[in-house]
């Protein structure tokens, strides 16, 4: 597999330019504000999320005026939620770096976060482009009724892989699909074309949650992802649920009640980890995160070759094969 710089060839000098104008939007009036986007941008990754939005909108047609604004409103609201995220699961690290309500508190965290969404809002309101706001608000609302159901979930320890599904949809793929989606739009492809992308995105993102799901179960500190953090949270994602499905009814209700001790002892969400290992889930959850990205791509089959689409698929390979 290329590397990613290798793969963005194509948006390369796009992203530059976006950079620079994502930069300029993080300086804010309020100095007290002004520090935390400064220390954000220190945390910023390779922000693959306009990276999609430009490829999406180069598979189609040219990168324009409103392409850069849907990728600036995406990475506003993407970052707004990280933030936010940090607060309710109590992370340390983000990126390798503390975590911003480490340094500067609760309440000063939820308030940039929420600064940073009406940046978003803003943005679309002074460009003149109020049909993003339809899909990012449509995100938003899913991403947070997904949080919500998977806090009240955890609180139960109940959940099937329908409900699984259901959850990350929301929470993790609607955001993507908006990447997707408005990158065609800006680049001004027809309905139906926006409507393939945004499929698209739909299925890149849950194969990336369920990545991100995988690596729960796998030994790794790096970037704040430690092993197990989600059982310590109460959440059961795919590769518990597939392990489930492969004992019977009195040890599937044993390791349910174990989930609930996992939440408070370590030594209980290490054993839970090694029996999902043994029981060959991790290998079925890669393999169905294969299946579903291989959905997504088929999902463009009619979208002419080209450069940028063939580096559209090869990003997506690589947001599902990542090891962090």
């Amino acid at each position: 597999m290329r590397s990613v710089k290798e793969i963005l060839a194509p948006v390369e000098s796009d992203l530059r330019d976006f950079k620079r104008y994502y930069e300029r939007l993080q300086e804010a009036p309020s100095r007290s504000v002004n520090y935390v986007l400064r220390y954000l941008l220190r945390q910023s990754g390779k922000q693959l999320r306009p990276a999609l939005v430009y490829l999406a909108a180069r598979t189609v047609g040219q990168v324009t005026e409103m392409t850069r604004v849907a990728a600036a409103m995406v990475e506003l609201v993407h970052n707004a939620s990280l933030i936010h995220d940090d607060v309710v699961d109590q992370a340390d690290l983000r990126r390798g770096l503390p975590a911003v309500y480490k340094i500067w508190k609760t309440k000063a965290a939820v308030l940039a976060g929420d600064y940073m969404l009406a940046q978003g809002l803003k943005l679309a309101v002074e460009t003149g482009h109020y049909v993003l706001l339809e899909y990012l608000n449509h995100a938003v609302q899913e991403m947070s009724m997904g949080e919500l159901e998977q806090l009240r979930r955890a609180r139960k320890s109940r959940l099937d892989i329908e409900g699984y599904f259901h959850i990350i949809r929301g929470k993790t793929a609607e955001l993507l699909a908006v990447c997707t989606a408005t990158g065609a739009l800006s680049a001004g492809a027809d309905k139906d074309t926006v409507e393939l992308f945004r499929q698209f995105g739909i299925q890149l993102g849950i194969a990336f949650q369920i990545r991100d799901d995988i690596l729960d179960y796998t030994p790794s500190s790096l970037f704040g992802k430690r092993s197990g953090n989600d059982l310590k949270e109460g959440k059961l994602t795919l590769p518990f649920l597939y392990a489930l499905d492969s004992v019977g009814a009195s040890e599937r209700e044993e390791r349910l009640f174990s989930v609930r001790w996992a939440k408070k002892k370590a030594f209980m969400r290490e054993e839970l980890i090694r029996w999902v290992r043994e029981t060959g889930a991790l290998e079925k959850a890669e393999q169905k995160v294969v299946e579903i990205t291989e959905q997504a791509k088929h999902i463009l089959e009619p979208i002419p070759d080209s450069e940028a689409k063939q580096a559209l698929f090869e990003l997506a390979d690589y947001l599902v094969a990542r090891k962090k």
